[in-house]
């Protein structure tokens, strides 16, 4: 497109253009005018910042001057990996052409040239913009601000003479040098406005002002990393990652692990920092802690490699922490996301090839065990638009990555196909998992869905319009819409024109048929839409008519033996014959993908505190000392359900019913009990004094030392 736009324009002499930048020859899809250095102009994003260096750069007759945008992030990246958040500054003057040109004759068309007529055909503008390059901190009490000289970049003569910068934390206005560190505290979680005041050598003061999130004052330290890289290669290459270790109150070295695999982090950006406010929403890190875990945190170096190469790197964590550990101790593992299926292939792995991995129960948090998704109408605009877009080339690039191709059902495909097909990498990763034998056996297997379990759709239906965009400039109009993908009919799922003037349009339709409603399906969602309603763009708005879609749907999370993404697994009577799985959990409606709940939560804990929740057993586990059991027959019932439990030992312990969201709607028993097994009635009645609705419920038991749950279903 740029290479258009520059055919077209080529006629004007360079000379002409005083700045040496005619922003005409960048499709513009920033908010450039609104940032002009006036006091008071709205805050950029970084990613608006990005856009518009990108668009600025586009926009030069001659090679640029200042560094390119690539180098400013890598520079960016390295300062934010040593604890210092970057900040980036933008100062030119550019020229754009007015809108009145080919009528007052500033401009005339020659062929398919616009050439320069009578008249100056340029407006001079500005933009000044600055913005934090990281844009969150979770360690407010102290965060270290950085603006690099290489980070200003400029084309004017007028140098900076002073920089002072109000980090809104109650200081207004402080001077800041470039190439310094300027140490803030915050006392305040919440999103704060960083304004910048630079004055010039030629009396000119211009300002520019960016948005920082304060998500936390302080996290804690991990007490130990381990740098873990794989003994074993795949396809060649070893991979690796650090496991942040963060041990129990009173644990001088590791004991009781908890394990955890993060997900598919798509910039590969995320840190301790990061994944301990993941992972202690609900406070459940910290419970864990509490309850004599201790949590091992695995951050792969690269998580959007493919899934084998990262999974051998849990192969060897868990080597090491079986080394570390007294012995007779086994561990939970907690595969989140992608994390989920790379801890599968693990485990599966070490089992087929006798390596022995302690673990005793795996548990599966909304991972793609039979695909993730994002809507392929999605994934053809970014591929439209990636040229003229950093953000958009850098997102395609993520769902290039091996592991994405892995696990994506749809995957784009040039030229578009006909229908909705997956990436042939995805039929190696299902190859590779059955040859090892599909799943561990030797080990609890447990799966957490943020997805519905009843049903319920993302809001809108199969092949229903998803982002509307219509742009007009002077130059080029510009169409970008999306539809969800069809159920098994034929249907347009991409609409994309960039219609220059005197050129022929570049437009693709991308129509598909024969594919699975998997956007609106059941499943934990990820706001792909409400992420590109939010991008800025001129005369014109991205809208996102639905804001989010089904990304790991429910029944890929189950990994259920159906067809249909609709599955009623909230009142499947035996839904544990069509999953591999000992044990699953789904909410009432759906979730944002790896969102901690507190129904999960409680799950999750009682998961990782006994290794056998669920299973069930011989009667010999009613003697003392044995696990904890939970049984109830008949399931499905009636009139009421008989249930047998068995504690190892003495002590206090409360059987309670929950609904399918996770709230509890009946206490059955509460109080002491001597070890060994007892039975109890449950009829159905609920707190209210009613009986409980026909549907999905989880009987919950809890002790001291343990916890069980069961499913039962009433009639």
């Amino acid at each position: 497109m740029a290479s258009q736009l520059a055919g077209i324009l080529e006629g004007i002499p360079a000379e002409r253009v005083e700045t040496g930048l005619l922003y005409d020859r960048a499709l513009p899809l920033s908010r450039i005018d609104e940032h002009d250095g006036r006091d008071g102009a709205a805050p950029a994003s970084a990613a608006e910042w990005r856009q518009m260096v990108h668009e600025i750069s586009r926009a030069s007759l001659a090679t640029p001057s200042w560094p390119a945008l690539d180098a400013v992030m890598e520079k960016g990246r390295a300062l934010q990996r040593g604890g210092v958040v970057p900040l980036a500054v933008m100062d030119f003057e550019y020229e754009r052409i007015r809108a009145d040109a080919l009528a007052t004759g500033a401009l005339e068309i020659q062929g398919d040239r616009l050439v320069v007529g009578t008249g100056n055909p340029f407006q001079t503008r500005r933009v000044f913009a600055a913005a934090a390059l990281t844009e969150r901190t979770f360690r407010g009490g102290r965060v270290v601000f950085r603006l690099e000289r290489d980070a200003y970049l400029s084309n004017g003569d007028a140098a900076p003479l002073s920089v002072a910068i109000d980090f809104d934390d109650g200081r207004g206005y402080v001077p800041v040098a470039f190439d310094r560190d300027s140490a803030v505290r915050y006392v305040e979680t919440g999103l704060k406005t960083i304004r910048l005041r630079v004055s010039f050598s030629d009396g000119a003061t211009r300002f520019a002002s960016t948005r920082f999130d304060v998500a936390s004052l302080q996290t804690p330290a991990p007490d130990d990393t381990l740098h873990v890289t794989a003994s074993l290669p795949y396809l060649g290459q070893f991979g690796s990652g650090d496991a942040y270790i963060y041990l129990a109150p009173n644990h001088a070295a590791l004991t009781n692990p908890a394990i955890v695999a993060e997900g598919f982090d798509l910039d590969n950006s995320m840190d301790w920092d990061d994944l301990y406010a993941l992972l202690n929403r609900e406070q459940l890190l910290e419970t864990l802690r509490s309850r004599g875990f201790d949590a091992v945190v695995l951050n792969f170096a690269d998580a959007t490699d493919y899934v084998q190469r990262n999974a051998f790197v849990i192969v060897e964590l868990l080597a090491q922490v079986g080394a570390a550990i007294p012995e007779g101790i086994d561990v939970a593992l907690v595969g989140a996301s992608m994390g989920g299926l790379a801890s599968r292939y693990a485990l599966a792995y070490m089992e087929s090839n006798a390596l022995p991995h302690g673990v005793r129960n795996f548990i599966s948090f909304d991972s793609p065990q039979a695909g993730a998704n994002i809507p392929l109408g999605i994934q053809y605009w970014l591929a439209f638009f990636a040229d003229d877009s950093p953000d958009a080339a850098a997102l395609l690039a993520a769902l290039d990555s091996p592991a994405a191709r892995q696990m994506l059902v749809y995957h784009h495909t040039e030229p578009p196909g006909a229908i909705g097909e997956s990436d042939p990498l995805r039929a190696g990763l299902v190859a590779d998992l059955a040859a090892v034998g599909g799943y561990p056996s030797a080990t609890r297997k447990v799966a957490i869905a943020n997805g519905s379990g009843a049903r319920i759709d993302q809001g809108f239906i199969a092949g229903d319009q998803i982002i509307q965009w219509e742009y007009g400039s002077f130059l080029v109009d510009i169409t970008g819409n999306v539809w969800a993908v069809p159920d098994a009919s034929s249907h347009l799922v991409f609409h994309g024109v960039i219609d220059f003037i005197l050129l022929p349009p570049d437009e693709r339709a991308v129509t598909v048929s024969g594919t699975r409603p998997f956007d609106n399906a059941p499943g934990g969602s990820r706001a792909s839409m409400a992420q590109m309603d939010s991008t800025p763009a001129p005369y014109g708005d991205i809208v996102a008519l639905h804001g989010s879609h089904a990304f790991i749907p429910t029944v890929s999370a189950l990994d259920l033996a159906t067809a249909d993404l609709f599955h009623d697994v909230a009142n499947d009577p035996d839904i544990l014959a069509i999953t591999p799985f000992d044990a699953v959990y789904f909410p009432q409606g759906n979730q944002e993908h790896v969102l901690i709940t507190p129904e999960n939560a409680a799950w999750v804990l009682s998961e990782i505190e006994s290794g056998v929740t669920g299973v069930a057993s011989s009667p010999s586990l009613a003697a003392p000392g044995a696990a904890m059991f939970l049984a109830a027959s008949p399931n499905p019932f009636d009139a009421a359900t008989r249930i047998r439990f068995a504690l190892p030992r003495a002590g206090a312990a409360r059987l309670a019913v929950f609904d399918a969201a996770g709230r509890q709607v009946a206490v059955i028993l509460d109080g002491r009990f001597a070890a060994g097994e007892h039975e109890a009635i449950w009829d159905g009645s609920i707190a209210t004094g009613k009986r409980a609705s026909a549907g999905v419920y989880f009987l919950g038991l809890r002790s001291a030392e343990a916890a069980a749950a069961r499913k039962v279903i009433v009639r």
